[in-house]
């Protein structure tokens, strides 16, 4: 599909939808960071970059303690992952059927405020030192509820805080915004689990979501909801039908689930990896998170500098293949600072197909669709991503963690191979 029949489809919708008033910034004009000239864009992000650097403190932190607390169990970790990812099945298509209906920036503010009370619950527990294995479980599993409905209505309201020009740069900004905050958040975790312990650690997280709802209440963004007439539920049956005939959509979808599910099991089993082959301590462990933010970063910037990059197809084959490749190249690594090198790679080349995936789903989806789309993204990165963690943590108990990881890589790398070779149409997208 040519470019120019992607900006037909994602401009067609029987609400014949118009871009709101983009107040531009004073921040200079520099391409890789266009998306920042548009001021909602840029209030978003910046809160973003705070309370994810919370976020990356408490992954940290919560991994480090279910392993003090199960003996450093991968199966442990494993059901943890399980326990945020499961409710993404349940709730994730109703979270994006939902913000296709509502006010996106209310909703937004909903959810980010129910991540502080559970942030700051987590951190209660454990500084009164009654925290237990199945109390993580059940606040990850309430999280995994809210960030079903928070995710798609986030991805979902990029596309009316910048112009249709400038949305794989402000998609691949948005990856900075997450993965990037790794760069400090990881490095930072591993020390204060030292200095102020885990407790700590959790508390900072809850402080840090205040940043997105200070952004949330100072931008100005247009009520923009659908104007069907179904129900929820029946929107929700008519927007898969859709999906499932437009070719591009779900081969994509299916290409990032295997990476996601198969090939990115690295992420849930970094910890052990670390502690087990690497034999390395939380500073260590901090450190090769940040080596995930850098790759991120680099993956980031490069992407947006190319900004609407007509061959975007064709860059999501190469990106998908060669991150698989650098996967299992990893795997058999046994030198801290290879590792540290190979991730650079690893994130750089997950960043770029992750940020490619959800640029080409919105440019093939319609406006009143984005919500449901993006609710089929998030059920993806939220919840098939950690599902992956499970059967490949158990897995590394049988196997060693290393051989679990190359598995797993090998497996996504064939399937991609497989998408790409029987879609003529992805790779010309």
């Amino acid at each position: 599909m040519k470019d120019s029949e992607s900006r037909q489809l994602f401009n067609a919708s029987d609400e014949n939808p118009v871009y709101p008033s983009h107040r531009k910034t004073s921040l200079p004009t520099i391409p890789t960071f266009k998306a920042l000239e548009y001021r909602n864009f840029a209030l978003l992000w910046f809160g973003l970059i705070l309370s994810n650097i919370g976020t990356w403190i408490q992954i940290i932190a919560q991994s480090l303690l279910v392993l003090a607390l199960t003996r450093n169990s991968g199966v442990a970790l494993g059901v943890v992952s399980f326990a945020q990812a499961f409710p993404f099945f349940i709730f994730a298509l109703l979270g994006g059927g939902i913000a296709d209906r509502v006010d996106k920036r209310k909703l937004i503010l909903f959810t980010q405020s129910v991540q502080i009370v559970l942030a700051f619950t987590l951190g209660i527990l454990t500084f009164t030192g009654v925290i237990q294995f199945w109390q993580i479980i059940i606040i990850s599993a309430l999280s995994g509820v809210t960030l079903s409905f928070d995710q798609p209505t986030r991805f979902a309201l990029i596309p009316f805080l910048v112009p249709r020009e400038d949305l794989s740069n402000a998609i691949s900004l948005n990856s900075v915004a997450f993965n990037g905050a790794a760069i400090i958040g990881p490095a930072l975790g591993g020390v204060l689990v030292v200095l102020i312990g885990f407790a700590g650690n959790f508390f900072l997280n809850g402080v840090s979501f205040i940043a997105v709802l200070i952004a949330l209440l100072l931008m100005k963004v247009p009520k923009h909801v659908s104007s069907s007439t179904h129900t929820v539920l029946r929107g929700i049956r008519e927007g898969l039908v859709y999906i499932r005939g437009k070719s591009p959509l779900l081969p994509l979808l299916i290409n990032y689930g295997s990476l996601l599910f198969f090939g990115a099991t690295y992420t849930v089993l970094l910890s052990l990896f670390a502690v087990v082959v690497l034999d390395t301590n939380p500073a260590g462990l901090g450190l090769l998170y940040t080596a995930l933010g850098l790759g991120t970063i680099i993956g980031s910037l490069g992407l947006a500098t190319l900004g609407d990059y007509e061959r975007k197809g064709a860059l999501l084959m190469t990106s998908s293949l060669l991150f698989s490749f650098s996967v299992v190249i990893f795997s058999f690594s046994r030198v801290f600072w290879l590792s540290f090198t190979l991730l650079l790679v690893v994130a750089g080349t997950q960043t770029i197909l992750g940020a490619l995936t959800i640029t080409l789903l919105q440019l093939n989806s319609p406006r009143h669709m984005l919500g449901l789309v993006m609710s089929l993204n998030t059920l993806i990165i939220m919840g098939i991503r950690p599902m992956g963690g499970f059967p490949f943590g158990a897995l590394a108990n049988v196997v060693g963690v290393a051989a679990s990881i190359a598995l797993g890589a090998v497996i996504s790398a064939m399937v991609s191979l497989y998408i790409f070779s029987t879609n003529k149409g992805l790779r010309n997208l």
